[in-house]
Protein backbone atom coordinates (compact mmCIF):
# COMPACT_ATOMS: atom_id res chain seq x y z
CA UNK A 1 0.00 0.00 0.00
CA UNK A 2 1.40 3.38 -1.00
CA UNK A 3 1.57 6.15 1.58
CA UNK A 4 1.35 9.91 1.22
CA UNK A 5 4.76 11.48 1.79
CA UNK A 6 5.30 13.92 4.63
CA UNK A 7 6.19 16.62 2.10
CA UNK A 8 2.67 17.70 1.09
CA UNK A 9 3.68 20.09 -1.71
CA UNK A 10 4.67 17.37 -4.18
CA UNK A 11 2.73 14.68 -6.01
CA UNK A 12 5.16 12.05 -4.79
CA UNK A 13 3.56 8.99 -3.20
CA UNK A 14 5.82 7.00 -0.89
CA UNK A 15 6.05 3.23 -0.80
CA UNK A 16 6.24 1.43 2.57
CA UNK A 17 9.57 1.11 4.35
CA UNK A 18 11.30 -2.15 3.47
CA UNK A 19 11.69 -4.58 6.40
CA UNK A 20 15.39 -5.23 5.69
CA UNK A 21 18.25 -3.23 4.18
CA UNK A 22 18.30 -5.36 1.05
CA UNK A 23 18.21 -4.11 -2.56
CA UNK A 24 15.32 -4.53 -4.94
CA UNK A 25 15.80 -5.62 -8.56
CA UNK A 26 16.79 -2.99 -11.11
CA UNK A 27 13.64 -1.65 -12.83
CA UNK A 28 13.23 -2.53 -16.49
CA UNK A 29 13.68 0.22 -19.09
CA UNK A 30 10.37 1.70 -20.21
CA UNK A 31 9.07 4.24 -22.70
CA UNK A 32 5.99 4.89 -20.55
CA UNK A 33 6.18 7.93 -18.27
CA UNK A 34 3.54 6.61 -15.85
CA UNK A 35 5.54 3.39 -15.42
CA UNK A 36 8.71 5.44 -14.90
CA UNK A 37 6.99 7.39 -12.12
CA UNK A 38 5.83 4.14 -10.54
CA UNK A 39 9.42 2.86 -10.70
CA UNK A 40 10.60 6.00 -8.89
CA UNK A 41 8.22 5.22 -6.04
CA UNK A 42 9.00 1.50 -5.93
CA UNK A 43 12.71 1.32 -6.80
CA UNK A 44 13.89 4.91 -6.31
CA UNK A 45 15.03 5.12 -9.93
CA UNK A 46 13.69 4.71 -13.44
CA UNK A 47 15.02 4.27 -16.97
CA UNK A 48 12.97 6.16 -19.57
CA UNK A 49 13.89 5.19 -23.13
CA UNK A 50 13.42 6.86 -26.53
CA UNK A 51 13.62 10.38 -25.12
CA UNK A 52 16.27 12.06 -27.30
CA UNK A 53 16.20 11.62 -31.07
CA UNK A 54 19.33 10.57 -32.97
CA UNK A 55 19.67 14.14 -34.24
CA UNK A 56 19.44 15.52 -30.68
CA UNK A 57 22.02 13.05 -29.40
CA UNK A 58 24.39 13.97 -32.23
CA UNK A 59 23.95 17.71 -31.63
CA UNK A 60 24.58 17.33 -27.89
CA UNK A 61 27.63 15.12 -28.45
CA UNK A 62 29.19 17.56 -30.89
CA UNK A 63 28.56 20.56 -28.64
CA UNK A 64 29.87 18.74 -25.59
CA UNK A 65 33.02 17.53 -27.37
CA UNK A 66 33.72 21.05 -28.63
CA UNK A 67 33.24 22.54 -25.17
CA UNK A 68 35.47 19.92 -23.55
CA UNK A 69 38.25 20.60 -26.05
CA UNK A 70 37.95 24.36 -25.53
CA UNK A 71 38.21 24.00 -21.76
CA UNK A 72 41.28 21.75 -22.06
CA UNK A 73 42.91 24.50 -24.14
CA UNK A 74 42.57 27.06 -21.32
CA UNK A 75 45.82 25.92 -19.75
CA UNK A 76 46.35 27.37 -16.28
CA UNK A 77 42.80 28.79 -16.30
CA UNK A 78 41.20 25.42 -17.04
CA UNK A 79 39.07 23.62 -14.41
CA UNK A 80 41.12 21.52 -12.01
CA UNK A 81 40.01 18.11 -13.38
CA UNK A 82 40.49 18.98 -17.06
CA UNK A 83 43.37 16.51 -17.42
CA UNK A 84 41.68 13.62 -15.64
CA UNK A 85 40.49 10.46 -17.36
CA UNK A 86 36.96 11.70 -16.70
CA UNK A 87 36.54 15.37 -17.60
CA UNK A 88 33.78 17.20 -15.76
CA UNK A 89 32.09 20.21 -17.36
CA UNK A 90 30.26 22.50 -14.96
CA UNK A 91 27.76 25.37 -15.23
CA UNK A 92 26.39 24.39 -18.64
CA UNK A 93 23.76 27.11 -18.41
CA UNK A 94 26.38 29.46 -19.89
CA UNK A 95 27.65 27.02 -22.53
CA UNK A 96 24.90 26.63 -25.09
CA UNK A 97 21.16 26.68 -25.54
CA UNK A 98 21.23 22.98 -26.46
CA UNK A 99 22.00 22.16 -22.81
CA UNK A 100 19.44 24.59 -21.38
CA UNK A 101 16.69 22.97 -23.42
CA UNK A 102 17.06 19.80 -21.35
CA UNK A 103 16.06 21.71 -18.22
CA UNK A 104 12.68 22.62 -19.71
CA UNK A 105 11.82 19.34 -21.44
CA UNK A 106 8.61 17.56 -20.60
CA UNK A 107 10.52 14.56 -19.24
CA UNK A 108 12.11 16.82 -16.61
CA UNK A 109 8.65 18.07 -15.64
CA UNK A 110 7.30 14.52 -15.49
CA UNK A 111 10.13 12.95 -13.47
CA UNK A 112 11.60 15.74 -11.34
CA UNK A 113 8.18 17.33 -10.98
CA UNK A 114 6.74 14.05 -9.72
CA UNK A 115 9.33 13.81 -6.96
CA UNK A 116 9.80 17.49 -6.09
CA UNK A 117 6.59 19.30 -7.07
CA UNK A 118 6.00 22.05 -9.62
CA UNK A 119 8.30 24.63 -7.99
CA UNK A 120 11.50 22.56 -8.15
CA UNK A 121 14.81 24.32 -8.87
CA UNK A 122 17.81 23.54 -11.04
CA UNK A 123 20.59 22.86 -8.55
CA UNK A 124 23.33 22.31 -11.16
CA UNK A 125 23.73 21.50 -14.86
CA UNK A 126 26.88 19.52 -15.63
CA UNK A 127 28.29 16.90 -17.96
CA UNK A 128 31.15 14.44 -18.12
CA UNK A 129 33.16 12.72 -20.81
CA UNK A 130 35.82 10.01 -20.49
CA UNK A 131 39.14 10.29 -22.29
CA UNK A 132 40.78 7.15 -20.85
CA UNK A 133 39.99 4.12 -18.69
CA UNK A 134 39.43 4.61 -14.97
CA UNK A 135 40.67 2.38 -12.17
CA UNK A 136 38.44 2.88 -9.14
CA UNK A 137 34.67 3.25 -8.77
CA UNK A 138 33.29 6.32 -7.10
CA UNK A 139 32.33 5.73 -3.43
CA UNK A 140 28.68 4.91 -2.87
CA UNK A 141 26.84 8.01 -1.71
CA UNK A 142 23.44 9.70 -1.55
CA UNK A 143 22.78 13.03 -3.27
CA UNK A 144 20.84 14.49 -0.36
CA UNK A 145 23.24 13.60 2.41
CA UNK A 146 22.76 17.11 3.79
CA UNK A 147 19.10 16.31 4.51
CA UNK A 148 18.23 14.34 7.67
CA UNK A 149 17.99 10.63 6.97
CA UNK A 150 14.58 10.59 8.64
CA UNK A 151 13.07 12.59 5.75
CA UNK A 152 10.59 10.27 4.04
CA UNK A 153 10.58 12.25 0.79
CA UNK A 154 13.10 13.14 -1.94
CA UNK A 155 14.62 16.60 -1.49
CA UNK A 156 16.69 16.26 -4.67
CA UNK A 157 16.84 14.14 -7.79
CA UNK A 158 19.20 13.56 -10.69
CA UNK A 159 18.42 13.12 -14.37
CA UNK A 160 21.13 11.65 -16.62
CA UNK A 161 20.62 12.42 -20.32
CA UNK A 162 22.58 9.68 -22.12
CA UNK A 163 24.60 10.56 -25.22
CA UNK A 164 26.25 7.11 -25.39
CA UNK A 165 25.20 3.62 -24.40
CA UNK A 166 25.72 3.06 -20.66
CA UNK A 167 27.10 -0.39 -19.88
CA UNK A 168 29.09 -1.86 -16.96
CA UNK A 169 32.23 -2.06 -19.14
CA UNK A 170 31.91 1.68 -19.77
CA UNK A 171 31.56 2.49 -16.08
CA UNK A 172 27.80 2.89 -15.86
CA UNK A 173 26.24 3.97 -12.57
CA UNK A 174 25.96 1.58 -9.64
CA UNK A 175 22.59 1.72 -7.87
CA UNK A 176 21.13 0.09 -4.79
CA UNK A 177 17.47 0.00 -5.91
CA UNK A 178 14.97 0.45 -3.12
CA UNK A 179 17.50 1.92 -0.68
CA UNK A 180 15.35 5.07 -0.42
CA UNK A 181 12.89 2.88 1.46
CA UNK A 182 15.35 1.66 4.05
CA UNK A 183 15.07 2.65 7.69
CA UNK A 184 17.01 5.84 8.56
CA UNK A 185 19.81 3.97 10.35
CA UNK A 186 20.76 2.41 6.98
CA UNK A 187 20.99 5.80 5.24
CA UNK A 188 23.99 7.06 7.22
CA UNK A 189 26.86 4.84 6.08
CA UNK A 190 27.04 3.32 2.58
CA UNK A 191 26.17 -0.35 2.19
CA UNK A 192 28.61 -2.94 0.77
CA UNK A 193 29.12 -2.56 -2.99
CA UNK A 194 27.90 -6.13 -3.39
CA UNK A 195 24.38 -4.78 -2.84
CA UNK A 196 24.71 -2.46 -5.88
CA UNK A 197 23.89 -3.24 -9.51
CA UNK A 198 25.19 -1.38 -12.56
CA UNK A 199 22.64 0.12 -14.88
CA UNK A 200 22.36 -0.61 -18.61
CA UNK A 201 20.64 1.92 -20.86
CA UNK A 202 20.97 3.02 -24.50
CA UNK A 203 21.94 6.44 -25.81
CA UNK A 204 18.91 8.72 -26.06
CA UNK A 205 17.53 7.52 -22.72
CA UNK A 206 17.23 9.47 -19.52
CA UNK A 207 17.39 7.82 -16.15
CA UNK A 208 16.37 9.51 -12.94
CA UNK A 209 16.78 8.71 -9.28
CA UNK A 210 15.65 9.83 -5.86
CA UNK A 211 18.25 11.76 -3.84
CA UNK A 212 18.06 9.19 -1.05
CA UNK A 213 19.23 6.25 -3.19
CA UNK A 214 22.76 4.90 -2.70
CA UNK A 215 24.71 5.04 -5.97
CA UNK A 216 28.11 5.73 -7.56
CA UNK A 217 29.93 5.88 -10.89
CA UNK A 218 31.52 2.65 -12.04
CA UNK A 219 34.91 1.80 -13.60
CA UNK A 220 35.22 2.57 -17.31
CA UNK A 221 37.46 -0.32 -18.35
CA UNK A 222 36.99 0.44 -22.06
CA UNK A 223 37.96 4.10 -21.81
CA UNK A 224 34.92 4.86 -23.98
CA UNK A 225 33.87 8.56 -24.01
CA UNK A 226 30.57 7.66 -22.27
CA UNK A 227 29.09 11.15 -22.44
CA UNK A 228 26.08 12.39 -20.55
CA UNK A 229 24.50 15.61 -19.31
CA UNK A 230 23.34 15.79 -15.69
CA UNK A 231 20.48 17.99 -14.56
CA UNK A 232 20.37 17.98 -10.77
CA UNK A 233 17.15 19.33 -9.27
CA UNK A 234 16.11 20.20 -5.72
CA UNK A 235 13.15 21.34 -3.66
CA UNK A 236 12.57 25.11 -3.77
CA UNK A 237 13.62 25.64 -0.15
CA UNK A 238 17.00 23.89 -0.38
CA UNK A 239 20.28 25.51 -1.36
CA UNK A 240 21.34 24.98 -4.99
CA UNK A 241 24.76 23.51 -5.83
CA UNK A 242 25.57 26.28 -8.30
CA UNK A 243 25.27 29.90 -7.17
CA UNK A 244 23.32 31.09 -10.23
CA UNK A 245 22.98 34.61 -8.87
CA UNK A 246 26.75 34.97 -9.27
CA UNK A 247 27.77 32.70 -12.15
CA UNK A 248 24.83 32.86 -14.58
CA UNK A 249 25.46 35.23 -17.49
CA UNK A 250 23.08 38.18 -17.68
CA UNK A 251 22.30 37.34 -21.32
CA UNK A 252 21.18 33.85 -20.31
CA UNK A 253 18.68 35.39 -17.89
CA UNK A 254 17.58 37.97 -20.45
CA UNK A 255 16.89 35.27 -23.04
CA UNK A 256 15.38 32.73 -20.62
CA UNK A 257 11.72 31.77 -20.64
CA UNK A 258 9.71 32.37 -17.44
CA UNK A 259 9.91 28.62 -16.79
CA UNK A 260 13.71 28.56 -17.03
CA UNK A 261 14.04 31.70 -14.87
CA UNK A 262 11.94 30.00 -12.21
CA UNK A 263 14.12 26.86 -12.38
CA UNK A 264 17.21 29.01 -11.88
CA UNK A 265 15.65 30.55 -8.77
CA UNK A 266 14.44 33.86 -10.21
CA UNK A 267 10.98 33.35 -8.79
CA UNK A 268 10.39 33.59 -5.10
CA UNK A 269 9.11 30.70 -3.03
CA UNK A 270 7.19 32.40 -0.28
CA UNK A 271 9.75 34.72 1.29
CA UNK A 272 12.77 32.86 -0.14
CA UNK A 273 14.93 34.00 -3.05
CA UNK A 274 14.15 37.71 -2.97
CA UNK A 275 16.29 40.60 -4.25
CA UNK A 276 15.18 43.47 -2.05
CA UNK A 277 16.23 46.87 -0.82
CA UNK A 278 15.80 49.04 -3.94
CA UNK A 279 12.95 49.50 -6.36
CA UNK A 280 12.47 47.54 -9.56
CA UNK A 281 9.73 47.53 -12.16
CA UNK A 282 8.85 43.96 -11.27
CA UNK A 283 5.80 42.80 -9.39
CA UNK A 284 6.22 42.28 -5.66
CA UNK A 285 3.58 40.86 -3.37
CA UNK A 286 3.54 40.41 0.39
CA UNK A 287 2.22 36.85 0.16
CA UNK A 288 2.69 34.41 -2.69
CA UNK A 289 5.38 33.91 -5.32
CA UNK A 290 6.56 36.51 -7.83
CA UNK A 291 9.25 36.88 -10.49
CA UNK A 292 12.54 38.34 -9.26
CA UNK A 293 14.22 41.26 -10.98
CA UNK A 294 17.74 42.34 -10.09
CA UNK A 295 17.86 46.01 -9.05
CA UNK A 296 20.23 48.41 -10.79
CA UNK A 297 21.68 49.45 -7.46
CA UNK A 298 22.28 48.07 -3.99
CA UNK A 299 21.84 50.58 -1.18
CA UNK A 300 24.81 50.80 1.17
CA UNK A 301 25.79 52.87 4.19
CA UNK A 302 24.28 56.33 4.46
CA UNK A 303 22.09 55.68 1.41
CA UNK A 304 24.99 55.28 -1.01
CA UNK A 305 23.91 53.64 -4.29
CA UNK A 306 26.26 50.93 -5.56
CA UNK A 307 25.73 49.68 -9.16
CA UNK A 308 24.91 45.96 -9.20
CA UNK A 309 27.38 44.45 -11.66
CA UNK A 310 26.21 41.38 -13.52
CA UNK A 311 28.45 38.90 -15.39
CA UNK A 312 28.03 39.41 -19.14
CA UNK A 313 29.33 37.91 -22.39
CA UNK A 314 31.02 41.24 -22.93
CA UNK A 315 33.22 40.59 -19.89
CA UNK A 316 35.83 38.45 -21.66
CA UNK A 317 39.14 38.06 -19.86
CA UNK A 318 42.13 39.04 -21.98
CA UNK A 319 44.95 36.56 -22.45
CA UNK A 320 42.86 33.49 -21.51
CA UNK A 321 44.55 30.37 -22.87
Amino acid sequence: MNLTAAHRQTRYVAAPTLPDAEPLPMPAPTADVAQAQADLTEHGLCILTDVLTNAEVTALRERLDRQAEAERALGALAPVDVGDARQQLSNLVNKGRVFLELVERGEADALAGYMLGKHFLLSSLTASIHHAPTREPQPLHRDQGQVPATADFPASCNLFWLLDDFTPARGSTYFVPGSHRWAPEHLIKPPPRAKATQIEAPAGSVYAWDGRVWHSAGVNVEGHPRRHVTSFFCLPWTRQQENWGVTCLQEVLDEASPKLKARLGLRTYGTLGMATGTRTAGERVSLGNYDVQFPDYVIGEDGALHPLKRVSREDVASGAG
